[in-house]
């Protein structure tokens, strides 16, 4: 009697790529709209803003993944998957962005468009923000107090390129009358 040697994949391995679908799936919702963002800024300031913006969290979130990955029951082929869905999003994100906002489509449709999409960027950013990253780290062995210092110096340090982004808006604006 002859048995095939089928591999049942264990249940460990599955829940693995479950959860590993469902956080691709809301960070590439979030970073869709967030390229979006990105395609649809009309000044240089507020590109090399959301570039900042943007990078300084994706390579930390992609780090993060990486090494949650490697310690788990996922298959390196599915998260070698989903890393390379994570990464291609974004772009896609400011294509749609830039094809929304072309000189050639100014009309009352691409404003609604964007605006729409903008509110849904923004809700996508606070969902993942609270409901994700907020709520699992709370929920770490580090003291309370240290995490609301880490996250109290995160915000700073947002607003703190917010306003580097509104003077640099204003530089422009005059350098713009100047001229």
């Amino acid at each position: 009697m002859v048995m095939s040697t089928l591999k049942i994949p264990s249940e460990e391995g599955i829940q693995a790529t479950a959860r590993g679908f469902l956080v691709i799936l809301a960070l590439s919702i979030h970073d869709l709209f967030e390229g979006v963002a990105l395609g649809v800024a009309r000044r240089e300031s507020s590109v090399w803003f959301l570039l900042l913006a943007f990078a300084s969290h994706k390579w930390v979130i992609a780090g993060t993944l990486g090494l949650k990955w490697a310690r788990s029951a996922l298959k390196p082929l599915v998260a070698i998957l989903y890393m390379t869905v994570f990464c291609v999003v974004s772009p896609i994100g400011v294509g749609v962005g830039m094809a929304l906002t072309d000189p050639s489509q100014e009309g009352e449709m691409t404003t609604n468009a964007l605006i729409v999409l903008q509110g849904l960027a923004t809700g996508s950013l606070l969902y993942v923000v609270f409901f994700e990253i907020l709520e699992k780290e709370r929920q770490k062995s580090v003291p309370g107090v240290l995490q609301v210092v880490a996250m109290t110096l995160g915000f700073i340090f947002m607003v703190l390129l917010g306003l580097a982004e509104v003077k640099s808006e204003r530089n422009e604006e005059v350098q713009v009358q100047l001229l």
